[in-house]
């Protein structure tokens, strides 16, 4: 597998762990506003899941973005869409989208 095509493959699964994340965000402000009861040592830990999502998510998008320069230097146009994807990816990582979920 050609490197470009496996930087916009990364990226794409990094989409993919954002919108768990936020789905998951989600179910959990929604169930508080509701009053449904949810564990609260899950919300304890919630605030080191935020910490881990983003160490992760960041790292994934440095590895596509990473090798989508690796692809553009060896002239392939492939790899431009990888860091294009890269980029929004780690943009996304900072903003809130599960506060638009409704």
């Amino acid at each position: 597998m050609k490197k470009g095509v496996l930087s916009i493959l990364i990226a794409i699964i990094g989409f993919f762990f954002t919108y768990k994340y936020h789905a998951l965000m989600y179910e959990i402000q929604n169930s508080l506003i509701s009053g449904k009861e949810i564990n609260f040592l899950f919300i304890n830990d919630l605030v080191s899941f935020r910490r881990l999502f983003k160490i992760v998510i960041i790292s994934i998008s440095l590895l596509s973005f990473y090798l989508g320069i690796m692809t553009v230097l060896k002239k392939n146009k492939i790899g431009i869409v990888g860091i294009i994807l890269a980029t929004v990816l780690f943009i996304s990582v900072f903003i809130t989208f599960w506060k638009y979920f409704i």
